[in-house]
């Protein structure tokens, strides 16, 4: 079998690795899971979770083939390879060269192994495929063609013409955080009015334009633009655009918390999420005109824009629509690793349609027993744990779900998640507040068997919360607490053939509740990345304050004061 690793996100953050035998992807996981620090910040090494990779498929360096680097550490030069040992000891760990690890890493383009991530996975024959993000390798958005020979770039939009960047810098002037909490602006924009003028952003027919020469950042051409983006001069400069094109606009800079913006801030969210879906549709129609065909392919960390993508979702002239689960940077790992196997032969297109992203790891009883001794903890073996954990969730409990495999990217999806009954927006309310203690306006979605009554486009993507869809009016009335503002709700339809447990339980609630669908929210806390081991979980469900935990076969009560068992 060839063996290909590929690593993602070598930009200090967000550190992936993903391994490939015979063109299947076998194994995925992002560096933060093992390393508890929150996109993996500050640290390109994909040591913990490459090595991880390796110990799942039972193999060592010695069996891999090559390693794909999404990231050209060399830009604007030309390079194909990386050879520096250093640098190689720093992304695969000191150990891993004198363990048989290759001494020559294949470099795949940033903006490629995005598209890659997009296109190989979901099992089309040709696609436009379309990569929107703050920046990689000089580039800020991309135009791919997809085909049985591969990926053909067929437009390129430079750094100075970030979506990604204007999002980040909304989403901080805002006093929302920095790049780490775009999400949290999609929330909020669906509260204003998109009345605030944006005289920086020009709409065009092929996409958009950005011009910030007004506010002090002028367009940089030549060599001046290649060392004002390596040295991060232009990074910092483009902030203070930003925050002077914000504060002309009328909206003073928010202090940072974010928890009760004013109404301007709120208006501004609306404006630029508003301005970014135009942007993103008319990319899309550009995409399809340059390539002739109607399935499109979205990646890039602005595809993890739900509301975006559920605009794109509902346009007629794109027939399919798919969008990688793990589009930030952590997805490079699975497009690089991709685009590496089909050149060598490998993987050929169309491959099969990515159906999950259940490819972490997992934990055997005995390791989830030893962990339940460590804590202390207080549980039981229930003969159903599904039946068990819905009749919880049915009385108003919030419930730690941690079962077989981790997901990729940063959704739970029913492995590593907090439950709870999406009938009451008071028990919503409960999880932001008290659970996830997080903003109040916060959507929070569902996991469902079935979209029929709860969606009006029932047969659109909704496999892993990355798409917005509209709320029937049964749902508003039936599970109010995943249904945002703005009358969506972004959903999982759960295949009982991939997680038979996670539908067991869906079917469990809706014999009690009489829908089946659950609230479902990701196993974390504020600033930690999703829990990875049952260590985690029970340390998590304590700190957040969960009712129960259903950990493989054990059911823990977190509520008692005695924590023996």
């Amino acid at each position: 079998m060839g063996y290909v690793l590929g690593l993602g996100g070598p930009y200090h953050h967000d550190a992936a690795a993903c391994l490939v035998g015979d063109g299947r992807v076998l194994a995925f996981a992002e560096e933060e899971r093992f390393s508890r620090i929150k996109h993996h910040r500050d640290s390109r090494s994909a040591a913990q979770s490459a090595a991880w990779c390796l110990r799942q498929s039972g193999i060592g360096w010695a069996d891999i083939d090559d390693v794909a680097v999404a990231w050209n550490p060399y830009w604007p030069n030309y390079c194909d390879r990386i050879g520096d040992a250093e640098l190689i000891a720093e992304l695969l760990g000191p150990d891993a060269r004198a363990a048989g690890a290759p001494r020559r890493l294949t470099v795949i383009g940033h903006h490629l192994a995005h598209a890659a991530s997009a296109f190989y996975p979901a099992g089309v024959t040709e696609a436009a495929v379309l990569v929107v993000d703050g920046s990689g390798d000089g580039v800020s958005t991309s135009i791919h063609h997809g085909s049985p020979v591969g990926l053909r770039t067929v437009r390129e939009l430079p750094y100075t013409q970030s979506l990604g960047w204007m999002y980040q810098n909304a989403t901080t002037h805002v006093g929302l955080g920095d790049w780490t909490n775009a999400g949290k602006l999609m929330g909020l924009a669906a509260y204003g009015q998109p009345r605030i003028e944006l005289p920086f952003l020009h709409l065009t027919d092929d996409g958009y334009h950005l011009d910030l020469t007004r506010y002090g950042l002028p367009p940089f051409l030549g060599a001046d633009a290649t060392s004002r983006y390596t040295d991060f001069s232009y990074y910092r400069d483009l902030k203070l655009a930003y925050a002077k094109a914000f504060t002309d606009a009328g909206v003073p800079a928010q202090p940072p918390g974010g928890h009760h913006p004013d109404r301007m801030a709120v208006d501004l969210a609306t404006s630029v999420q508003a301005a970014l879906q135009q942007a993103m549709l008319a990319l899309a129609t550009n995409a399809l005109t340059l390539t002739g065909t109607a399935t499109l392919c979205v990646a890039g960390g602005v595809a993890l824009n739900c509301t975006s993508n559920g605009i794109l979702a509902r346009t007629p002239a794109i027939a399919d629509l798919f969008v990688q689960p793990a589009a930030s940077d952590a997805g490079c790992a699975l497009g690089a690793a991709l685009e590496c196997a089909r050149r060598r032969g490998d993987f050929t297109v169309p491959g099969p349609r990515q159906a999950h992203t259940l490819l972490g790891p997992e934990y055997s009883h005995a390791a989830i027993e030893t962990a339940l001794a460590a804590a202390g903890a207080r549980y039981s073996t229930p003969d159903d744990i599904a039946a068990a954990a819905a009749h919880r969730i049915a009385a108003g409990q919030v419930v730690g779900w941690f079962q077989g495999r981790a997901e990729a990217g940063p959704r739970a999806l029913g492995a590593r998640s907090i439950l709870a009954d999406p009938r009451s927006t008071t028990l919503r309310d409960h999880v932001n507040r008290d659970v996830k203690r997080r903003e109040m306006w916060r959507p929070l979605a569902p996991s469902m068997l079935d979209l029929t009554s709860w969606t009006t486009t029932p047969h659109g993507p909704a496999e892993a919360m990355i798409v917005a869809h509209h709320a029937t009016d049964t749902a508003h009335e039936q599970i109010p607490g995943v249904v945002h503002v703005d009358g969506t709700l972004r959903p999982q339809r759960v295949d009982p053939q991939i997680q038979p447990t996670y539908a067991r339980l869906l079917r469990e609630i809706q014999a009690e509740t009489g829908h089946a669908v659950v609230l479902n929210t990701s196993f974390n806390g504020p600033g930690e990345p999703i829990v990875a081991t049952p260590a985690d979980a029970l340390a998590s469900g304590a700190r957040l304050g969960l009712d129960a935990l259903a950990i493989g076969d054990y059911l823990v009560d977190l509520t008692a004061s005695n924590t023996t068992r």
